[in-house]
C-alpha cells in the first residue's frame, strides 16, 4: 500500500536559500537511487560537490555527466552511530553522507 509521503522530497530551506531547485538535474536522482540516500542525507557541501561535478561535464567537458568519471573523482561514505546499550549501528537521520 502506497505511504501518504510517496513523491514528497525532504529538504532543507537552507539548501533552497543558497540556490538548490527542484526538480534537480538527473543525476542526482541516479545517486541517490545508486546509493540508496535521500537528499536529506546530504549536508550543502555534498549538494555542492554534485553540483560542481555535473557543471564541470557539461559547460567544460561537454558531456553528459558520467557515473565512472564520478566515482573517479569522489569516494561517498555513510556516517554512522552506534548505540552504547546494544552496540548496533544505525544511520544518523540527516547529514549523514560524506563526499
Amino acid at each position: 500500500m502506497p505511504s501518504l509521503l510517496d513523491g514528497y522530497v525532504v529538504l532543507f530551506a537552507h539548501f533552497h536559500e543558497h540556490g538548490f531547485v527542484t526538480p534537480a538535474h538527473r543525476f542526482l536522482s541516479a545517486l541517490l537511487h545508486y546509493y540508496k540516500i535521500e537528499v536529506q542525507h546530504l549536508n550543502a557541501n555534498g549538494i555542492q560537490h554534485i553540483a560542481v561535478f555535473v557543471t564541470l561535464c557539461e559547460g567544460f567537458l561537454g558531456i553528459s555527466p558520467h557515473f565512472d568519471l564520478w566515482r573517479y573523482f569522489f569516494t561517498v561514505t555513510l556516517q554512522k552511530k552506534r548505540e552504547k546499550s546494544d552496540r548496533q549501528e544505525l544511520h544518523m537521520p540527516m547529514g549523514c553522507v560524506g563526499i
